[in-house]
């Protein structure tokens, strides 16, 4: 059984976003704004380490601020390469953290068979949930997926971000608890990245 916790998690997972995940240039968001920087998490959250990883923090997140939860979810398709990681880790590291099963939400139900929105966990009546997103801007996307597993009586103890853009989200979500496991100033504040932003705030757009 697998126990060990690496003690510089937190730091790897971080050279990961800023080395595969973070791109500069002209992007527009999801929620429509338009931005200097995206943040690709796909690049992280589909690949073995960053999968892990990005896992592992989130169980050691919800554990220190102990939030009990019988699933977790998200709105695809972000959330659905991380609920699956964290499902598998949750028991992979069983010693150290209660298993979680896992849990999507389609952005249109099924059209055929059991025409649901959730696939996946199916539990009473009450359940505690934690809803989680790659990255959160406006909290739009876990908005959708809070208001379907409310519809099918679940119980949201938690809403939880890879990274959070701090573009209005915490605001929108503040009748939940919500934290996420990075900030973008925190992965936006390092010297290189910062002077290419500063550069690209000079360009006319």
């Amino acid at each position: 059984m697998y126990t060990r916790i690496p003690v510089d998690t937190r730091d790897r997972l971080k050279e990961i976003l800023l080395t595969r995940c973070l791109k500069l240039g002209r992007f527009r968001l999801a929620s429509g704004r338009r931005s200097n920087y995206y943040l690709d998490l796909k690049q992280a959250t589909l690949e073995p380490e960053g999968a892990y990883l990005s896992a592992l923090l989130i169980l050691e997140e919800l554990r220190r601020r102990e939030v009990s939860a019988a699933a977790i979810g998200g709105l695809s398709l972000g959330a659905d390469p991380i609920v699956a990681a964290v499902a598998a880790v949750s028991f992979a590291h069983r010693a150290r953290f209660d298993p979680i099963s896992a849990f999507i939400v389609r952005k249109q139900p099924k059209s055929h068979g059991t025409r649901r929105y959730l696939e996946g966990f199916q539990g009473p009546k009450g359940s505690p949930v934690v809803v989680v997103d790659d990255v959160c801007t406006t909290g739009g996307s876990a908005r959708k997926a809070i208001v379907q597993a409310e519809a099918e009586g679940y119980r949201v103890a938690a809403v939880i971000s890879i990274v959070d853009r701090e573009e209005g989200a915490a605001g929108n979500l503040d009748s939940y608890r919500y934290f996420s496991l990075f900030r973008a100033s925190e992965l936006l504040a390092e010297p290189g990245i910062r002077r290419q932003l500063d550069e690209l705030s000079r360009i006319p757009s």
